[in-house]
Parts: C-alpha cells; structure tokens; sequence
C-alpha cells in the first residue's frame, strides 16, 4: 500500500528478483560461517578420536544379507490401499566374488484409513522384516552380518493414541512381534553370542547424535571408544552452535570417505530413555555414524548392546564390512545386499501391483460378486439349522 492509499502492483517476478539480491548475501554469509565452523572443528574431531578411520577389506569375504522394505499406497474406497513388502537378499562373496545368492519375501496389501498410514506402513515393515529375520535363524547355514533397513526397536513418539483404534492395535502388534524375537532369539545374536549372527539396522535418519552428547558429563560412561575430552574442552564446542550448523551439515563435513563416529549407547542423549519395548530397551541400543565414500550419504547405524557388549574392535570390524560392501561411490549407494534387496523391491515401489488390486477390488464390487458369496454363505447355514 502506498502512502496515498493507492494499491501496489508488485508481480511474482519482481518479488522473487528482489529477495535473490537481498537474500543472497546473507545466505552465502551463513553458509560461509556454519562452514568455517566446519573446517575448525573437523581436525580436533579427528585428532580425539570422535571422527575414526576404518580400512576397507580387499578383497572381501563375507556372507551377508539384506532385508529392505518398500511400500506405495493410492487413494481409494474413501481411504487407502497399500500394499508393502519386504525382501530377504543373500550374497555369499568369496575373495571379492559373488558365488551364491538367495530370495525370500513377504508382501501385505489391504485397506486403511488415512490416518497415519505413514506409521501403520512402519509396524508393517518391521514385523515383516523380525519375520524374515527369524526364518532365516532356523536355517543351518547363516550368515554372518545381516542388514537391514528398518529400526530394530520402537521409539515412544511412534505409539499413536488409544482413540485411534486400529493404528494403536498395530502399534502393540508390533511391539509385542519385536519382544518375542528377541527373547527367543537373543542368543542367537552376536553380542550376546561371539558366534552369533551380527544384525545392523543402517538408514540416513537422525536419531540423535555423538555431537549432541560430547557436552555431557556422562559421556565416558556411554561412549564405546576412547576420546581425547581435553581437546575437544580446548575447542570449547558449545551445544547451542552445533544445533545452528545442523548435524546433517556438520556430518558432511566431518566424515570423510572410509570413517565412522565414535560409538555411543543411546542413553548419552538423554536421561529419559523412551525406546519400546522395555525388553529390548533394557538389552541397550547402539549408534554410530559412518560414510563409504566422498559421494555416499552418512549413515546410522543402530545396533543392540551396552557399553560392555561391544568395543572398539567389534565396532571397527563391524563397520569395515559394511564398508567393504559398497561398490560403488554414489548418492544413493547402499551396502550391496541391502541395494539388491531394495531393488528387488521395485514391483512394489512403481504401484503397477496395487493399481491392478485396486482396478480388481472396483469390479468386484460392481458385480457384488463378494455380496452373492456372503449370501450364500447366509442360506446354507440357514438351511443347516432348520
């Protein structure tokens, strides 16, 4: 508005002109500050040994598995259709070489509300995956590292109100599903058998951070590996600056190509442990950053221990294999058996199959061809009864 109360005729062009020459200045001096940060604090990371190298085996030997879940869904009937799988990938390398694969799967497709599909996809997922996992147990021949792509265990945010009925079913489902495998399994699992099969859930979410607990007074407590605390208090590394970086930016900069974080248990950010269910919980959970290449994204891994189950050996042995799996040094790149298994993944992941349910689903229900089967159902039990 003008001062004479006339109207100001301002296009979308000409805003959008505007904030490019006033915004950018800024935004290259904030971006310019969060990297200098970056740049300082990365030696002293490295140096106390929070940021650690890990050597990748060549050439490799190792038999792995992938379980990676995928899932689409389409409006339909006043909801949702979905369909969601999840598939098993067995390689078995031997000295750099593929010499034997296997397949397994599961697939789920139903109606839902759309409610919180996002979170009824998450319970599906992992059931399927503890399901897939468990057979694999039973057989004679394991692998020795399985990897997979959804959480091991429930935080408490995901338990969705009692009121919705069906959502919170699933939600108890699946944390009831998780604390039967584990209490009949747990010995089957390496820590809690130095033989046993190793199961590592990797993923590029942020469940919380090393950087976010390297200010507690507890941090010697929880960490796996030793770092130099007087060089990290040298630095003076505030909470409050790290959290203005970002921990996704500050992760770029810091992991270079073949390294990892230190090793923390889940306890070290914070004193409110809210994982489900309390079983697991208390078998304790594990996390650490690493990144394969230059290209790669970091990712979390997630494992379950205490302090005392792992160490730094186990951890770096663990995160050399994982490493030696990527092939390749690109963005979406994933450790091979795990990229195999989202790629198998993609009937599911392209709709065509759910489309095709649904087409299905319409023409039954114009030649109520499921009415006429209930009602004949009704008849026959009639004529049984009288």
């Amino acid at each position: 508005m003008m001062e004479n109360g006339d109207k100001r005729d301002i296009t979308i062009t000409n805003s959008l002109v505007a904030k490019i020459q006033l915004g950018l200045p800024s935004t290259v001096a904030k971006l310019g500050s969060k990297m200098r940060f970056i740049d300082q604090i990365a030696p002293k990371l490295r140096n106390s040994g929070v940021i650690r190298p890990i050597i990748k085996k060549v050439p490799l030997t190792l038999n792995a598995t992938g379980i990676a879940t995928a899932s689409k869904t389409i409006p339909a009937f006043g909801g949702l259709l979905y369909s969601a799988g999840a598939l098993r990938q067995d390689l078995s390398i031997q000295e750099g070489v593929i010499y034997q694969t296997f397949q397994d799967s599961l697939v789920d497709i139903d109606e839902a509300d759309d409610i919180d599909i996002t979170k009824k996809l998450k319970f599906v997922h992992i059931k399927q995956m503890y399901d897939l996992l468990e057979e694999l147990l039973y057989e004679s021949h394991k692998p020795e590292l399985v990897i997979v792509d959804t959480p091991l265990i429930l935080e408490r945010s995901d338990e969705p109100l009692e009121s919705h009925v069906n959502l919170h079913y699933d939600y108890v489902s699946c944390r009831e599903r998780i604390e039967q495998f584990w209490k009949e399994h747990k010995n089957d699992i390496y820590p809690f058998n130095p033989n046993g099969v190793k199961v590592v859930s990797v993923s590029s979410k942020r469940f919380g951070s090393i950087f976010y607990g390297l200010t507690s007074d507890l941090t010697e407590k929880y960490l796996i590996d030793k770092i130099d605390t007087d060089k990290l208090t040298e630095f003076n590394m505030s909470f409050n600056k790290i959290k203005q970086v970002g921990i996704k930016k500050l992760l770029h900069g810091v992991l270079t190509r073949r390294t990892r974080t230190a090793a923390y248990e889940y306890d070290l950010l914070t004193s409110n442990n809210r994982l489900e269910p309390q079983f697991v919980r208390d078998l304790g959970v594990i996390n650490f950053h690493f990144r394969a290449g230059m290209q790669t994204m970091p990712l979390l891994v997630e494992i379950i221990g205490h302090t005392g189950d792992w160490n730094t050996n186990s951890i770096d042995e663990l995160t050399s294999d994982l490493i030696s799996l990527f092939t390749i040094d690109q963005l979406k790149a994933l450790p091979l058996p795990l990229w195999y298994a989202s790629h198998g993944l993609k009937p599911i992941k392209t709709g065509t199959i759910i489309h095709y349910y649904k087409a299905q689903a319409q023409q039954m229900i114009k030649n109520e061809e499921v009415e006429n089967i209930w009602t004949e159902e009704v008849d026959l039990f009639g004529e049984d009864n009288v």
